[in-house]
């Protein structure tokens, strides 16, 4: 698969953020790899991800850029 250079920061973070959660990371281990001091803004960032609709316009990225894979 690889990434796209171009990657934003926040990007990378997110990206690295869900695949740690979804892989059964403690929450306090995402806080420290992501540098917040409170936990609680750890639990906000983590619950944005589940909101359905930034689920569904994910969702609705990924099939585009398999799409595009898929087109070239």
């Amino acid at each position: 698969m690889g990434y796209d250079k171009r990657s934003s920061t926040i990007v990378t973070r997110h990206s690295f953020s869900t695949h740690i959660l979804h892989s059964g990371a403690p929450k306090e281990l995402i806080q420290e790899s992501l540098g917040h001091l409170n936990i609680k803004t750890t639990e906000n960032y983590l619950d944005s991800f589940q909101k359905p609709v930034v689920r569904e316009f994910a969702e609705k990225l990924l099939s585009f850029k398999n799409y595009k894979l898929k087109a070239n």
